[in-house]
């Protein structure tokens, strides 16, 4: 009984440091890609005994560079197969076998857990905060292409474990080891079934937090402020987050609420200045009583001066904040003119000019509610830009698959705004009240 405790603690030993590796590379993954960009690692966690492992970075703003740091964590470990085969082949110490075993088995479940992933962005069902739907979300890829992808490495990862590994032989000689010598033999099967369902539970619960599979903590977005806050702390009217910008900056804000009524997120210019794209001096983020998972509004550019994140009073329940920020570059301040163009009411359909990017509708629309504007066709990898000019107030929003997503509402513009992937036929609708507006609007399908 002695030796199967040993046998059991160096089994642990073995499949923890076996994860940590893994971690390790998959994280070191991420923030290799980061510095080849030019960008800076804020923090690097792999420690995932105490916390999810991640990193935060600035200084990539490219969507394309975004897209390869996401799939640079899934992707680099993957090296390590070819050389942990061979010496899996050569090695004649069992414990070594062992452990890469474990690896190997990490390293083809995560090729499969990308596939799924992939696919699942495909079929509209998988969180945003995943590697490889953020890579999907920046660049564009087609979902569908990159799980094949995924599969077909998988495929031969595992055939060259297989084949070239020797994976039946030294599982069989690490199996041999484990059950000892015949007089070991005859410890109760119960304990030695123990063993082994306490060594492969520790190793799935590790793995899974390492991983993110369904059910363990979500990997964190890229920040450098994280806010946890209890909307019952919060005075009437109260900022949770103030903070200064001393130059054109462009802010990222993913957020999840989970409240008991309703409540309402927004940015505030303490100055009384007006945000260009909705001409008021304040902008509403999120408003209702829960978000799905994490919640995005990416890539907003502010000016010089103080701001707030405000609450609605008496909220009840929970708000959790992620905020990355950078310096914003040429194509954040063209931004910034189109949106003031739409302010000052200058823009044109020949205003915007992205690459990619087609005028799909262009009309005054009256006062009135739920206006169908165009039908599109459904699909993957469609982004959105649409801009309102005149004095009216207008929601713009595209129902498909029985949902609806917000594309406008109390502001004027929106650059680059991703569609969720579904089937079939979408529409984009819009409500205007108050005044009669000119709509632009803009689609891009890669």
């Amino acid at each position: 009984m002695k030796k199967t405790v040993l046998r059991l603690t160096a089994g642990i030993a073995v499949a923890l440091a076996v994860i940590f590796l893994y971690a390790l590379a998959h994280e070191g993954g991420h923030a290799l890609m980061v510095l080849l960009l030019g960008g800076q690692v804020t923090n690097f966690q792999v420690n995932f005994l105490r916390h999810p492992p991640q990193i935060s970075y600035t200084g990539v703003s490219d969507p394309l560079h975004r897209a390869l740091v996401s799939l640079a964590g899934p992707v680099l470990p993957l090296l390590l197969i070819p050389p942990a085969t061979l010496v899996l082949r050569r090695t004649g110490s069992v414990p070594v076998k062992g452990a890469l075993l474990l690896l190997l088995l990490a390293l083809l479940s995560t090729t499969l857990t990308s596939a799924a992933v992939s696919l699942g962005c495909g079929l509209g069902g998988s969180q945003p905060s995943e590697d490889l739907a953020k890579f999907l979300r920046y660049s564009g890829a087609n979902p569908f292409a990159v799980a094949a992808g995924f599969c077909v490495l998988f495929a031969l990862s595992f055939l060259l474990a297989w084949k070239v590994g020797r994976v039946p032989a030294a599982a069989a000689s690490v199996a041999a080891a484990l059950r000892g010598s015949p007089q070991e033999g005859r410890q109760p099967l119960a304990a030695r079934t123990a063993a082994a369902a306490v060594l492969l539970a520790v190793f799935a619960a590790a793995f899974s937090q390492v991983i993110g599979w369904p059910g363990s903590s979500q990997r964190e977005p890229p920040h450098h402020t994280k806010l946890e806050i209890d909307l019952a702390e919060l005075g009437p009217g109260e900022a949770f987050y103030t903070f200064h910008v001393q130059e054109p900056t462009s802010y990222d804000f993913v957020y999840r609420v989970a409240a008991r009524s309703e409540v309402k997120l927004r940015l505030v210019n303490l100055q009384g200045e007006p945000f260009a794209h909705s001409g008021q001096s304040s902008l509403i983020l999120f408003q209702g009583t829960r978000s799905p998972s994490l919640s995005y509004f990416m890539g907003f550019t502010l000016l010089e001066g103080e701001y707030a994140l405000e609450i609605s009073p008496d909220s009840r329940g929970s708000l959790q904040v992620y905020i990355d920020s950078r310096p914003a570059d040429p194509v954040a301040l063209g931004y910034l003119e189109l949106i003031q163009a739409v302010s000052a009411g200058t823009f044109t359909a020949e205003s915007y000019q992205e690459e990619g990017y087609e005028l799909v509708f262009q009309g005054q629309l009256p006062e009135g509610e739920n206006q169908l504007l165009i039908e599109v066709p459904g699909g993957s990898g469609l982004k959105i830009s649409a801009f309102a000019v005149g004095e009216g107030e207008v929601e713009l929003y595209y129902s498909a698959g029985g949902s609806a997503d917000t594309i406008l509402q109390g502001s004027k513009a929106t650059i680059g705004r991703w569609l969720e992937a579904h089937g079939g036929r979408g529409e984009l609708r819009a409500s205007v009240r108050g005044a009669p507006v000119t709509l632009f609007i803009y689609l891009s399908r890669n």
